[in-house]
């Protein structure tokens, strides 16, 4: 298997991170000739989408029906949304089935989780057209789950609700602003539950544009924080922390401030904060420490305040109350989940942390392989960076523009350092400098290609030559090279065969079909082939849609070649890929 080595690739990525450069080998399209061009490809992905739709049915696994249409609805709403509204009935008509009470065996227990799985991917899908549809959704389904996992007493295991909590947060978190009103309903949901940190990004993004609904939950929360116990062991002291620095007035109304800090200030009195040190009990001499930390805002909004100075930190204000409030929640939401410019606003609402903020924004448009992004980031707000990024950034800046001799050198570095490592980590390294050239210099590329072949060759048949063999043909295909074609042209009749054993097989390394069909949640080794290929799929769809439509199709199992085919038009729809490697990942080669 290729796996991650990131020390042996450090070489690479620093001598890469000097040269970033934008592509110059080959002329770009005149815009509007792009655009149409672009246009064509998104419609015969619609088309294909389309055909896939109407093959659904022929299906035997419930589980792929609803993974496969649910894509399909996703990738069909902005296109026809009345089909993808009636998909996403049919996918919760299938995951219903699959959420029935398991049976008293483990494969029925795996199934089971399959479909929990299932569920939260599909209620995530829907909500980013319908939030209304994905509660309703939500609420439908939770019914059978319980009734499927609900112990003889009658109790619900631990798990299945804190799961239930996550996902409500989440899907409040994802829709947001979009609809305010669903979002406070799933934060209450999961309020009913016991507080989480989760709930606190929720109202920074809330507060941001529906100070009405924030300022609602915000009383919920505080509610559920008085009625919470409150030792050092309690989630409810550092959460109740955090709300008290990271929602100060005006952000929040003074008069409900005022509550949380009497709640606070209560439960200090409780635990005998106001008592002499030398009649605290240790676990009390814990929880008073908090309060202390506190102290120099509480005593803003409550004279009470003044029988527990004896708390207050030795050092001064406390670190806790100096840092700027919201300022952390709201830079990694939206480092998360808004624009690059939203990021960059940031620097003006809290001007103490610019130097966090724009780094991060530059952090950002380098992982989105957006280096031009990056550049300008560099040059408009670089001398607010500390002095390390601001050196960092100017060789950035001054060798922006990368030759071929400078990739020659970066090849012969690379060389010097390789030859003495296993074959598999040659690849590797030379893969990542592949990547970089792809879409910048085709003829580099696929030199460094070449070399990689050369290896791949050398490996003994197995998972490890093909996936590699995989990555390279999805790189020659990056670099518009007609050989990436070539190679999986071979290599699918092999898949085919291994499929066909791996059924015949199946059992013996994993569960590799389920209800007679491939199982697409299975690992095993050709389970992480065929995602990598399907990971990699926008590569081959860029280079030539309907070639790959067509070698795609020769799957034999209409259940791999539909969601090969479906993998080809949300590659489409995505836009054009810069990279096969995702470098947000804790894996170099993630997908």
């Amino acid at each position: 298997m290729i796996r991650p080595v990131l020390p042996v690739l450090a070489l690479v990525l620093a001598l890469l991170l000097c040269f970033q450069s934008t592509p110059a080998q080959e002329q770009p399209a005149p815009p509007a000739e792009k655009q149409a061009t672009e246009e064509a490809l998104r419609e015969k992905a619609f088309k294909l989408l389309d055909s896939l739709a109407d093959q659904l049915g022929s299906l035997q696994s419930a589980e792929n029906r609803a993974r496969i249409g649910s894509n399909i609805a996703d990738s069909l709403w902005t296109h026809d949304e009345a089909r993808a509204r009636a998909l996403f009935q049919v996918v919760a008509d299938d995951i219903k089935l699959g959420l029935q009470k398991p049976e008293n065996d483990r494969e029925a227990e795996r199934t089971f989780e399959v479909f929990l799985k299932l569920r939260e991917d599909n209620v995530e899908r829907i909500a980013r057209h319908d939030p209304e549809m994905a509660l309703a959704f939500l609420r439908e389904t939770l019914p059978l789950i319980h009734e499927a996992t609900r112990y003889g007493n009658g109790m619900l295991p631990e798990g299945i609700k804190t799961r239930e909590q996550a996902l409500e947060l989440r899907l409040a978190k994802k829709i947001g602003s979009a609809n305010a009103e669903i979002s406070v309903q799933l934060a209450r949901r999961s309020l009913e539950q016991g507080l989480s940190s989760d709930l606190l990004p929720l109202l920074v993004r809330l507060n941001r544009k529906n100070k009405t609904e924030a300022q609602g939950l915000y009383q919920d929360i505080v509610r559920k924080i008085d009625e919470s116990g409150f030792d050092e062991n309690s989630p409810a002291v550092p959460f109740a922390q955090r709300l008290l620095v990271e929602f100060q007035p005006p952000a929040i109304d003074e008069s409900t401030y005022k509550k949380l800090v009497d709640v606070f200030l209560k439960k200090a009195f409780a635990n005998g904060c106001d008592r002499p040190k030398s009649q605290q009990a240790e676990n009390e001499d814990s929880f008073c420490q908090y309060v202390g930390e506190l102290l120099p805002l509480l005593e803003k909004y409550s004279a009470k305040t003044s029988r527990l100075r004896q708390w207050l930190p030795q050092r001064g204000n406390s670190e806790l109350v100096e840092s700027a409030p919201g300022s952390s929640w709201e830079l990694n939401d939206l480092i998360e989940n808004g624009t690059i410019d939203e990021v960059l606003e940031l620097a003006a609402k809290y001007p103490q942390m610019s130097r966090q903020i724009y780094s991060a924004a530059m952090q950002r448009a380098e992982n989105e392989r957006d280096f031009e992004l990056a550049k300008k980031i560099a040059d408009k707000f670089g001398r607010e960076l500390d002095p390390e990024a601001r050196e960092r950034l100017d060789r950035r800046v001054e060798n922006y523009s990368t030759t071929e001799k400078q990739l020659e050198d970066i090849l012969r570095e690379t060389q010097k350092n390789r030859y003495n490592l296993p074959p598999q980590i040659q690849a590797e390294q030379l893969m990542a400098l592949a990547d970089f050239a792809a879409t910048r210099n085709k003829k580099f590329a696929v030199k460094v290609l070449a070399e990689i072949e050369a290896i791949a060759n050398g490996l003994k048949p197995g998972d490890s030559q093909t996936r590699l063999q995989i990555y390279l043909a999805s790189l020659y295909c990056l670099a518009k090279d007609d050989h990436g074609f070539g190679m999986m042209e071979s290599l699918l009749p092999r898949l085919n065969d291994l499929v066909t054993a791996a059924v015949k097989l199946d059992g013996y390394d994993t569960r590799y079909v389920r209800d007679n069909e491939w199982n697409m949640s299975a690992s095993g080794s050709l389970g992480n082939i065929l995602t990598t290929l399907s990971g990699n799929a926008g590569a081959f769809a860029w280079t030539d849609f309907d070639r790959a439509v067509t070698l795609a199709g020769q799957f034999e199992r209409t259940e791999i070649r539909m969601m090969a085919q479906l993998k080809l038009a949300q590659g489409i729809l995505a836009g054009p890929p810069k990279t096969i490697m995702n470098r947000r990942s804790s894996g170099f080669y993630s997908y």
